[in-house]
């Protein structure tokens, strides 16, 4: 499943997860979350799918310190929380989150800006 949501919205940890669980107990097994404000190639969001193959938590910046996607296999309530969205800290304390709490995260690197599919 993908889904589209503004990650620079101070709630948007707490809607990322419940589109993650949302999607999983639909029957998805992998949900990746792109940035509205970004458009992404759709090659970029297909790569993200196929990483989540391989690990929990996938996620690519925006080349600004922001995320630009995020995927995931299960929901992350107490990583998702202590990310300030729509900082450029977002990424590294997604990261800091992530290490601390010990979730594995594939991180991909920032698209390529031009035109999407």
């Amino acid at each position: 499943a993908v889904q589209s949501v503004p990650l620079s919205e101070r709630t948007a940890g707490a809607r990322v997860n419940e589109i993650v669980r949302q999607h999983i107990a639909d029957g998805s097994q992998r949900v990746v979350i792109t940035h509205a404000d970004r458009d992404l190639p759709r090659e970029f969001v297909e790569h993200a799918f196929d990483a989540l193959r391989y690990s929990g938590l996938v996620c690519a910046p925006d080349g600004e310190g922001d995320i630009a996607l995020l995927g995931m296999t299960e929901t992350h309530d107490a990583l998702l929380a202590a990310i300030p969205w729509g900082t450029n800290a977002a990424l590294d304390e997604l990261l800091r989150a992530a290490r601390e709490l010990h979730v594995s995260v594939m991180l991909l690197p920032p698209p390529e800006r031009g035109t999407t599919d």
